[in-house]
């Protein structure tokens, strides 16, 4: 007797144990996005200053750039470079230096900001898309701080200050929360538009949103305006200029380090730049610089230093307050017809100015510090007067402007009521019958 077969069919009620479903992303891939973020921008921003410092001290003393001693000394200096870079501040030969070269942290800012937009749309999937900052940007943005703050804390502790070569010191702790603050914001920038940024903001009400890209906006005139006087100022004392090229890096190899270093500094010039066209000037050490007073005295040996003043200002100098003036000016005109009530246009303007002043006030925060211990100590941008100009120069003519030059209501067009005019009945002439 045959055995009876199989029954195909299931009972409904038979519970089948869960099968775990393969991730979107698998960990590995996953871990090498992170890995990408976190590590590459520290390897190239190290190898880059190493291979400057190489080239640099090899045109310098005649050697090859791998012979000894460019290269010994490239690796040795190349720790407080990068230091330097990330906009930590050091302790040279026992002289602090806090007035550190914007240039470069722009780049590693810029650096960052790029692979963590790339690795996040690399992460992103169907299964993280409903999750975009939980899964995709919390874990890039922390994977670059974190890597960041442990090589500033170990690159600071690497240091030795009575090293012959390098005598460089920092402070660890500091070290970690400069760098991993630098990467995480610059990541921070980097996630924002692939994660929806947008969508998050066109929550909030029109006149802040518009406030709020109307003060970028500003900002960047601003800094637009404070780079064309940079640029008359430098072209009026090239003579000058040169002289200090002549004087203190004569060589080659002192002069190219002499050109990287200026050309480094010239970020903090040009925040300089923008607060004096503001008002309130800059300061190193004794020497101070505004448009409407100047103090000249001993300025340091450095091509940039050579724009410092050397006398009173001339008359025309108050000329360049129309500058800020007509960027108030624009802003005002521009948000005259955002809403046709006052009250929410003046909001509008006060947003862009406090957007302006803020950030104005953060630009001469990292352009200034100290500058050793002697009589260029220290380079100052005020904080606290460049926000206020800022805020003023916009939010004052904007106001004004905003306020006079909208758009009268439109009046409403009343259609005249159409009359049919009707003839008189008249008798039929019965000569014309």
């Amino acid at each position: 007797m045959n055995a009876p077969a199989p029954d195909d069919t299931e009972d409904p009620t038979t519970v089948r144990p869960a099968v775990p479903s393969a991730p979107a992303t698998p960990a590995a891939p996953r871990l090498a996005v992170l890995a990408e973020v976190a590590f590459v921008p520290v390897a190239v921003s190290y190898l880059a200053v190493v291979v400057l410092a190489a080239l640099i001290t090899a045109a310098a003393s005649g050697t090859s750039p791998g012979g000894d001693p460019g290269l010994a000394q490239a690796l040795g200096t190349g720790v407080p470079l990068w230091l330097a870079v990330h906009l930590v501040p050091l302790t040279i030969s026992g002289a602090p230096l806090g007035a550190l070269p914007l240039g470069p942290a722009i780049g590693v800012a810029v650096l960052v900001a790029a692979l963590a937009r790339r690795g996040v749309r690399r992460l992103l999937t169907p299964a993280t898309e409903q999750h975009r900052w939980t899964s995709c940007a919390v874990p890039v943005v922390a994977a670059a701080a974190a890597v960041h703050a442990a090589a500033g804390v170990l690159a600071a502790a690497l240091l030795t200050p009575d090293a012959a070569a390098v005598p460089a010191d920092a402070s660890p702790a500091a070290a970690g929360v400069v760098a991993g603050l630098l990467a995480a914001t610059a990541a921070g920038v980097g996630v924002a538009g692939p994660c929806g940024l947008g969508r998050l903001t066109a929550t909030l009400p029109a006149w802040l949103r518009r406030g709020i890209r109307t003060g970028v906006a500003a900002t960047t005139a601003l800094l637009a305006a404070g780079t064309l006087v940079l640029l008359v100022v430098l072209l009026a004392h090239t003579d000058a200029v040169a002289a200090v090229f002549a004087t203190v890096a004569p060589e080659v190899g002192s002069g190219a380090g002499l050109w990287v270093l200026t050309v480094a500094y010239l970020p903090n010039a040009l925040v300089a730049a923008t607060a004096w066209v503001l008002g309130p000037g800059y300061a190193v050490g004794t020497v101070s610089a505004a448009p409407t007073a100047a103090v000249p005295g001993l300025v340091p040996p450095f091509p940039l230093a050579a724009l410092l003043p050397s006398g009173t200002p001339p008359t025309w100098a108050g000329v360049v307050f129309a500058l800020p003036l007509a960027v108030g000016s624009v802003v005002g005109w521009t948000l005259a017809t955002s809403s046709p009530d006052t009250a929410t246009r003046l909001r509008t303007v006060a947003v862009a100015a406090g957007t302006t002043g803020l950030a104005l006030a953060v630009a001469a925060l990292l352009a200034g510090g100290r500058l050793g211990a002697g009589p260029f100590d220290p380079v100052v941008v005020p904080v606290g007067w460049t926000l206020l100009a800022g805020f003023a120069w916009i939010g004052v003519p904007g106001a004004v402007v905003a306020a006079l030059a909208a758009p009268a209501p439109a009046r409403p067009v009343v259609a005249e009521p159409v009359v049919e005019r009707v003839e008189p009945d008249t008798p039929e002439d019965p000569a014309r019958g």
